[in-house]
């Protein structure tokens, strides 16, 4: 059996390792979680299919509306914890999340 040649194991394990927390790299990941800090999340979704037209939503809401922190300041706090290196804090209260769809296939029940 051959043994890999130490420049590419030093290689792989470079590609392997963790990568530093940059400042952008911390705003792309918290962008999502800024964007629910007000406690209201939602996407619409149309189109046209074979069958006609399709579409579809979800809308969820959780308790973070009686309490609702700027998006920008929810993207800053962030930013911040995940330079320092502390974990993201546990969900808070609850949630209620609306999902459907409408036309083409999906609004027939049973292929019906």
């Amino acid at each position: 059996m051959r043994k890999a040649p130490p420049l590419f194991a030093a290689a792989l394990a470079a590609a392997c390792a963790p990568q530093p927390m940059t400042p952008a790299r911390a705003a792309k990941l918290c962008a999502e979680e800024a964007r629910a800090a007000d406690g209201v999340t939602g996407n619409i979704r149309a189109g046209m299919s074979s069958e006609g037209p399709v579409g579809g939503g979800r809308l969820t809401v959780t308790s973070a509306v009686l309490s609702p922190v700027r998006e920008q300041d929810a993207l800053n706090a962030c930013i911040d914890r995940r330079l320092a290196g502390r974990p993201a804090p546990p969900p808070r209260g609850l949630s209620i999340t609306i999902d459907g769809d409408f036309g083409g296939s999906a609004a027939r029940p049973f292929g019906g």
